[in-house]
């Protein structure tokens, strides 16, 4: 999705070759950067509702919001008049998005409120209301509806970016939760075993020559324990974060590199923006759970990457000429392989591992998509 936003920024040629840009096509022109550079806040857009007032020769305006979790707008207000701030519900059938209408009952009252739909989120709309001080010219209906149109856009895109951030967010909570579960949770329940069978072998003065031997065992799984949180945590804390598939993938092998002896061989021939947002995410996820597994358990001199574009879709390959899988291949353990097929299948991609003829371990991932 960040693709999508990235599409709405201005680009500065554009802006060069346009130098008589009316003030406020430029200022919604910069808006979606300013958005981005100020996240969260509504500030970009309370400055921008100013310059908007004054290209409708306007006396006022009012951008209504949904609140994020709560009934309700959230009102950033350009006003002069004294006009019902509350007067959307006056409209009746509330404009559809791209739409616009007066507001009949401030018709009747004397007062010429246009009211904009601009989106619908979590099935609640966002409006522009724009108070002219007559009925409005056919420039100015012309105008506003230019205007809605590309804060429309802008909102929609910067929506669908929030959504798709929760849908990410949650899955990799739910994620999370089950690898808590069957890792950490079962080491700490061995070692509250562990440490009570310690202590009662401290409480019986012959036993005290096993007591070194759990020790040790009780430090082999802290250390274990300890690098299963950090990767948990490294995992949780994973994001695209603003970039490319192939800039992530990039310094994902480059930092594998740096913490290993590996040789890392990178052939990524997959064209920009082929994926979507949450596909790029859990391919690069699965990539790094494989280049993990490469370097703590498979020995290997080298590591070979490749993604290609089939017809339709895409495949990932991760292969090594290490010592190759155990006979008995764990469903779980430190291997993360049921977290790499969660991943796979919440794509709806196939994703197999297996032994290479020649030696080492091959993990492949094929994703068609309709």
């Amino acid at each position: 999705m960040f693709q999508s936003l990235l599409r709405l920024l201005p680009v500065e040629r554009h802006a060069r070759a346009e130098p008589g840009l009316p003030a406020y096509q430029q200022a919604l022109f910069e808006l979606p950067l300013r958005l981005l550079q100020q996240a969260g806040s509504d500030t970009p857009l309370v400055e921008l509702l100013p310059c908007l007032r004054y290209a409708m020769q306007a006396d006022g305006l009012c951008l209504l919001l949904p609140l994020p979790s709560a009934p309700g707008w959230r009102r950033l207000q350009c006003l002069r008049s004294n006009a019902d701030a509350a007067c959307p519900m006056h409209a009746g059938e509330l404009p559809v998005p791209g739409g616009t209408q007066l507001c009949r009952r401030c018709l009747e009252q004397g007062r010429f409120r246009a009211i904009a739909g601009l989106q619908v989120e979590e099935g609640r709309p966002a409006l522009l209301l724009v108070d002219f001080p007559q009925m409005p010219a056919a420039w100015q209906r012309e105008r506003l509806r230019e205007i809605s149109r590309t804060l429309r856009e802008v909102l929609q895109a910067f929506a669908e970016d929030r959504h798709l951030r929760r849908c990410e967010l949650s899955a990799e909570r739910g994620m999370l939760a089950r690898e808590l579960h069957d890792s950490v949770a079962q080491q700490l329940s061995y070692l509250q075993i562990r440490a009570s069978r310690l202590q009662a072998v401290y409480a019986d003065p012959h036993l005290h020559a096993t007591a070194g031997p759990m020790l040790d065992d009780l430090r082999d799984s802290l250390r274990v324990m300890h690098r299963q949180v950090r990767e948990l945590i490294s995992s949780a804390r994973l994001t695209m974060d603003g970039r490319t598939l192939r800039e992530a993938l990039e310094a994902s092998v480059a930092e594998f590199s740096r913490c290993s002896s590996c040789v890392f061989s990178l052939d990524n021939r997959l064209p920009a923006n082929c994926l979507p947002a949450e596909g790029e995410l859990q391919v690069l996820q699965i990539v790094r759970e494989a280049l993990a597994n490469v370097v703590r358990h498979s020995h290997a001199r080298q590591v070979w990457v490749r993604l290609l574009q089939m017809e339709r879709g895409v495949e990932v390959e991760v292969r090594d000429n290490g010592v190759g899988l155990p006979q008995q291949l764990p469903d779980s353990g430190h291997f993360g392989l049921r977290i790499m097929r969660e991943r796979a299948a919440a794509i709806g991609a196939e994703l197999a591992i297996e032994a290479c003829p020649e030696g080492g371990t091959r993990v492949y991932l094929q994703w068609r998509q309709a």
